[in-house]
């Protein structure tokens, strides 16, 4: 207790308060469960998604989930870093999954290779 009283008189010296710890960032990503129902439909929704737009149900199929990440803004958005079978090649994605707060989903994102090894 000594050693915080002498610290915090050193900063009151100089004209600084004592220090602080860093505030919370509420809109951050953070790492979510994969058996997460939500994550499994932002998932299902992804896949869905692009192979609708790929006109094939074969030209992309999940592999593995590699991350899952949750965020909390104006709804939820859900960043998927995915292992696919891309016309029978293996390749990553990263899909980011939105859902507003009226409960409808949008794809955002999705990026070819932009998740790394």
């Amino acid at each position: 207790m000594a050693f915080i009283a002498v610290a915090t008189i050193l900063f009151e010296a100089v004209g600084q308060s004592s220090p602080r710890p860093a505030p919370v960032r509420a809109n951050f990503y953070r790492p979510a469960a994969f058996d997460d129902r939500d994550v499994k439909t932002a998932l299902s929704f992804a896949m869905a998604d692009r192979q609708k737009k790929s006109r094939s149900q074969n030209a992309v199929s999940l592999l593995k989930v590699l991350s899952v990440e949750r965020q909390a803004s104006k709804g939820d958005n859900f960043r998927l870093c995915l292992s696919v079978s891309r016309r029978g090649r293996p390749d990553t994605a990263r899909a980011v999954v939105h859902r507003d707060q009226k409960r409808q989903w949008s794809v955002t994102l999705w990026a070819w290779g932009a998740c790394g090894k």
